[in-house]
């Protein structure tokens, strides 16, 4: 590697970096499921409560406990502070960045790998998602880790093959959105098969698998086969929702849209980036601009039509199952969230980098520098009304009012009332002794809720209060009111 390579590559490490964690906790994001994991580590460490199982996926079954440890751990180095899980999400997106020029330049030339970079780098939409710790936060650089496997099995070395299950199999077990990862492996292998060594297939699968049933077994055989019933749990879901042509329209588009999405993100509110909530789920896939919808089917249409390597036709089966498995899960009338595609995104820089490579150098330039000026300046518009620095000055003011009261917490809002706040109190030494959580979470909390609501409720919301209730105290963090109100009269009913 030439030094002047080195010197590109280390400026985007050091700019990436510093894209991922400027204003990290500002604008860090921490809801309802990076709360459920934060638990689990707390639990774990605090609570002595090692768990068989990890979160429960869309399928109705269990997942393996393997990302739930891990993120413990992290949390725990920085004392259960979720905030280090930003710093976390911001290293593994450097990752990406390096491990993906690397790839690049192994399958395509140099000058593809730094373009690629790059753009992944300075992307609005994977800076981003880079910034949030959650199952998801591993899937950009496990497609790499997996391409790159792919390439290097062979009929000599044992360990790329170990290798590459395992990486499946804590991809499958972080979440279900790395199944066309998987399948995709499958199908190279199988195709391949006579140029692969079957007694290293045989006893790396066996391991995987062993790995990965294991804990659900036993899980399974302490709580009376619950995965099990699981499935049927999936096909009495399946028959509750309804055809939606609306969502097979958008299930087909989600792979271009996401595409323009990481070209560029009309959405710099934090919030509306990541949130479930549906108008803003919907708005992010319909209100991108027409030509770059269009752009983008061109791209994909013309990488696959121009792929001639064995690693690009495995990328472009890897598409397939995407596309199938998503237009699937929306024809059968399931929501459709582009967070399903984060496993893409390098590819996505992978697709963009090479179209620019083929183009004359000075439009190569001229097409990299739009990008790099448009997707920095909605960098720096970027913002998060409900992100982690609001939440945690919420809590030491409500300490503060609070100075050890009891009290139970409730949260009213249009799309964001699941926001964290119930872990971050549990970091204190006065959580509520009622929650709006506690359905979700009570068994996760170190004393189980009491069975009355205090004399005092902080009430948290985006929207206009309404309470006969007389209010001892009020302030403002960001979009969240919160509201101290006192209930000696015992008539607050929480909104479970």
């Amino acid at each position: 590697m030439k030094n002047k390579t080195k010197l590109i590559l280390f400026s985007l490490l050091v700019i990436g970096l510093f894209l991922r964690l400027f204003k990290f906790q500002e604008l860090f994001h921490f809801t309802m499921d990076e709360a459920l994991v934060a638990f689990r580590g707390l639990g774990l460490f605090k609570y002595n409560r090692p768990f068989l199982i990890g979160g429960i996926s869309p399928l109705q079954v269990h997942l393996p406990p393997y990302f739930y440890y891990l993120a413990s751990v992290f949390l725990a180095i920085f004392k259960f502070n979720p905030a280090g899980w930003g710093i976390w999400a911001a290293l593994i997106g450097i990752l990406t960045i390096i491990s993906l020029y690397f790839l690049v330049k192994k399958i395509s030339n140099q000058k593809t790998a730094l373009i690629t970079s790059t753009l992944y780098t300075f992307s609005f939409t994977t800076i981003f998602f880079d910034r949030r710790f959650w199952p998801l936060s591993f899937n950009p650089l496990l497609t790499i880790l997996s391409l790159f496997l792919l390439t290097r099995l062979n009929k000599k070395s044992f360990k790329y093959y170990l290798l590459l299950f395992l990486t499946l199999t804590f991809a499958f077990t972080a979440d279900p959105s790395n199944i066309p990862l998987i399948l995709t492996s499958i199908t190279f292998i199988v195709l391949n098969i006579k140029k692969l060594n079957s007694k290293f297939l045989n006893i790396s699968s066996a391991i995987a698998s062993a790995v990965f049933i294991t804990p659900l077994l036993l899980f399974d055989l302490r709580h009376n086969w619950e995965n099990i019933k699981g499935v049927n749990r999936l096909f009495n879901n399946i028959s509750v929702h309804q055809f939606s042509f609306q969502k097979l329209i958008d299930a087909i588009l989600l792979i271009p849209r996401t595409l323009t999405r990481f070209w560029y993100s009309p959405q710099t509110n934090l919030v509306e980036l990541h949130s479930y909530c549906i108008p803003h789920a919907n708005a992010r896939q319909q209100n991108l601009p027409m030509i770059l919808v269009i752009l983008a089917i061109a791209a994909i249409v013309w990488f696959v039509k121009t792929s001639k390597k064995p690693i690009e036709k495995t990328i472009n089966k890897l598409f397939f199952f995407y596309l199938f498995g998503i237009t699937l899960f929306g024809a059968l009338g399931f929501s459709i969230f582009d967070h399903y595609l984060s496993g893409l995104l390098p590819i996505f820089a992978f697709i963009t980098a090479k179209f620019l490579s083929k183009l004359p150098k000075s439009i190569t330039l001229i097409a990299i520098s739009i990008f790099l000026i448009t997707n920095l300046y909605q960098f720096s518009q970027a913002s998060n009304p409900y992100g982690l620095k609001h939440k945690q000055d919420l809590i030491f003011w409500a300490n503060q009012e609070l100075r050890g009261q009891d009290f139970a917490l409730d949260s009213i809002s249009k799309c964001h009332r699941e926001n964290g706040l119930r872990y971050l109190f549990e970091l204190t030494d006065n959580p509520p002794k009622q929650s709006f959580m506690d359905p979700n979470f009570f068994w996760l909390y170190q004393q189980f809720p009491a069975e009355t609501i205090p004399d005092k409720v902080l009430l948290v919301t985006d929207k206009p209060i309404n309470t006969n209730l007389p209010i001892i105290s009020q302030e403002i963090f960001g979009a969240l009111n919160a509201y101290l109100l006192d209930n000696q009269g015992k008539a607050y009913q929480l909104n479970q």
